[in-house]
């Protein structure tokens, strides 16, 4: 067999490796939104955030840490090298579960790194950019050789405001939408959210936020 011939045996068979788990999703049904939270209410309700400036308290109707109002919502931030927690117990049960959320990234980030893990598995290792001038690796993994792309890309938004000094600058924030659903059949979830680099301890010169945190478990 030729290389060619051999680049796309193993192309199709990657192709047909990951839709299976796709198939497999499409026969299951919503049995149960597990957790959803806004933030609009001020409260975490089983999210802890730690680092540096964990012990911040944003405004609002009632004084919580980490909770602030962007853009005229309440999000969960501003963070900056901090780890973001989300933990639920008793779980109905399921076979599959579903992470939703809203990821704000803040004025100054030139592909720094995000990342995610669920139940303590890497889903994300990544890098994002605000700089039109600094690629980012998003939608890619950070650091393992795949190509960087254009700042921005794959976001919802790139023209969103900024926070503090950067209220007012072409694109202060960028939105992306983050949707991954896994089989699953624990009665426990974890999800880890962190970052690191930039002007550590200074949120006002990078950050990141969250909104609409939504988990849902599936079963036939």
């Amino acid at each position: 067999m030729n290389s060619r011939k051999t680049k796309i045996t193993y192309l199709a068979l990657f192709l047909l490796i990951a839709m299976i788990p796709l198939a497999c999703f499409k026969s299951l049904t919503v049995t149960n939104v597990v957790y959803e939270n806004n933030f609009n209410d001020f409260q975490l309700n089983n999210v802890t955030v730690s680092g540096w400036n964990a012990n911040v308290t944003a405004f609002g109707p009632v004084a919580t840490p980490r909770i602030f109002a962007y853009n005229g919502e309440a999000v969960l931030g501003p963070l900056n090298n901090n780890l973001v927690a989300l933990t639920l117990q008793n779980l109905p049960s399921h076979q599959a579960l579903r992470v939703e959320f809203d990821l704000y990234i803040h004025n100054v980030w030139k592909n720094d790194l995000w990342h995610m893990t669920l139940d303590g598995k890497d889903q994300w290792i990544t890098g994002f950019s605000n700089d039109s001038t600094i690629q980012q690796s998003y939608p890619n993994w950070l650091g393992n050789g795949t190509p960087l792309s254009p700042a921005g890309k794959d976001a919802e938004d790139i023209n969103l405001p900024g926070t503090c000094s950067f209220i007012s600058s072409l694109r202060g924030t960028s939105r992306y939408k983050f949707v991954t659903t896994i089989s699953h059949s624990a009665d426990s979830f974890v999800l880890n959210c962190n970052d690191a680099g930039g002007n550590v301890n200074d949120t006002c010169q990078r950050s990141w936020s969250m909104d609409n945190l939504k988990v849902s478990v599936f079963r036939n």
